[in-house]
C-alpha cells in the first residue's frame, strides 16, 4: 500500500452503522409522520383508530426502544455516534406528540350540528368543569370520543363540598337527579359500577355507571359516571326531555363527583368520533344563551368554569 493511500484512508471519516434499534426508531417516526397526516385528514373512524390505538401505542413503545438503544449505546463503544443521535432525538419527538395532548383532535365532524334542541341534563344552578370547545377550557379536547364533551358539578361559597370532602355525602351533588337532554329511546346503559371514594378512581371502566340514549340515526348521547343503582329506565324505554335516567355519582374514572355528558355518532364506547353538543335556552353565568356551549375553567378562575342552568 502506498504512502498516498495509507494517507486517504487515515484521513476519511469513520462511518458508523445504523444499530438494528435506531432502523426501528427511523420506522417508527415514518409511521408516526403518517398517522398524523392521516388523523388530520379527518377519515372518520379511520382516523379515530389511528389516534386512539395506532399514536398511543407508538408512544408506549418509545420506552423500550429507548432503552434497548441505551443498552447497544453502553456495551458497544464509540458511545457518540451520529445515527445514534438521529434516533434518539426521533425517539423523543415520537413520545412528545403520540403520548403528551397538546391540541384538541382533529375530526371529520367539527361541521357537524344537530337538528334537535338539548337541555343540561341537570336543574339548578350548576358549575362547568369541563367544556367548550377549546382544549383550554375543556380536557376532554384531545380525545377522539370526548371531543366535546362536558363534566359538570355544583359548588357552595366556591367549594363543591361540605366539612372536609372526605366522604361522598359531603359533596353537593352527589345524588342530585339527572334528567335526559333530549327526547331518544335508551339503547344501553350500566347501573351496577361502585361510586369512588373522594380522590380515588378504580379500572372499572373509563364511564362507570352510564345511559345510552339513541337521539336519530348517528347521533347517540351518553350520561354517564353515575350513582350505583340509581338508574330508573331500561334498555328500550323512550325517554323525553327532564325525565329522569339517574343521580349523580362518583363512578369510572373519575376522582370526583359530577355529572358527564357527550354525543358520538356511533353507539360504541371508544370507537366512534365526538360530536358538537350545543345546549338550548339557558343562562351562563346569569346571561341567557339561545344556543352554547357552556365553557369550562379559564384563566380568570382555573378549577371552575361557567355557572349554568336551565331558563
Amino acid at each position: 500500500m502506498s504512502q498516498d493511500e495509507t494517507a486517504r484512508k487515515t484521513a476519511a471519516p469513520k462511518s458508523f452503522p445504523w444499530e438494528l434499534w435506531s432502523q426501528v426508531a427511523v420506522m417508527m417516526a415514518g409511521i408516526a409522520l403518517l398517522g398524523w397526516v392521516l388523523v388530520f385528514m379527518r377519515l372518520g373512524i379511520v382516523s379515530v383508530y389511528i389516534h386512539s390505538f395506532i399514536l398511543s401505542t407508538l408512544g408506549i413503545l418509545t420506552l423500550p426502544v429507548i432503552f434497548w438503544g441505551l443498552t447497544k449505546t453502553i456495551f458497544n463503544q464509540p458511545i457518540f455516534r451520529w445515527p445514534r443521535t438521529i434516533a434518539y432525538l426521533l425517539l423523543v419527538l415520537i413520545a412528545l406528540f403520540c403520548n403528551v395532548p397538546m391540541f384538541a383532535v382533529p375530526l371529520s365532524t367539527e361541521d357537524w350540528e344537530s337538528t334537535h334542541d338539548y337541555r343540561l341534563p341537570v336543574e339548578g344552578e350548576w358549575v362547568t368543569t369541563a367544556g367548550g370547545d377549546s382544549k383550554k377550557t375543556n380536557y376532554h379536547a384531545t380525545t377522539a370520543t370526548y371531543r366535546w364533551g362536558y363534566d359538570f358539578t355544583r359548588v357552595e361559597d366556591g367549594k363543591r363540598f361540605k366539612n372536609e370532602g372526605k366522604e361522598l355525602s359531603d359533596y353537593y351533588c352527589f345524588g342530585e337527579p339527572v334528567f335526559s337532554a333530549v327526547e331518544g329511546k335508551v339503547v344501553k346503559l350500566e347501573r351496577k359500577h361502585e361510586d369512588n371514594a373522594p380522590n380515588v378512581v378504580t379500572d372499572e371502566g373509563p364511564l362507570g355507571n352510564y345511559v345510552v340514549i339513541k337521539v336519530d340515526e348517528a347521533e347517540y348521547l351518553y350520561i354517564a359516571q353515575l350513582k350505583k343503582r340509581s338508574i330508573p329506565v331500561k334498555v328500550g324505554d323512550t325517554v323525553a326531555p327532564g325525565d329522569k335516567v339517574g343521580e349523580c355519582g362518583n363512578s369510572g374514572r373519575a376522582m370526583l363527583p359530577h355529572v358527564h355528558i357527550h354525543l358520538q355518532n356511533t353507539g360504541d364506547f371508544p370507537v366512534a368520533e365526538s360530536l358538537p353538543l350545543r345546549f338550548s335556552n339557558y343562562l351562563a353565568d346569569g346571561e341567557a344563551v339561545e344556543k352554547g356551549m357552556p365553557q369550562g375553567p379559564s384563566d380568570k378562575d382555573p378549577l371552575l368554569g361557567q355557572r349554568v342552568e336551565n331558563q
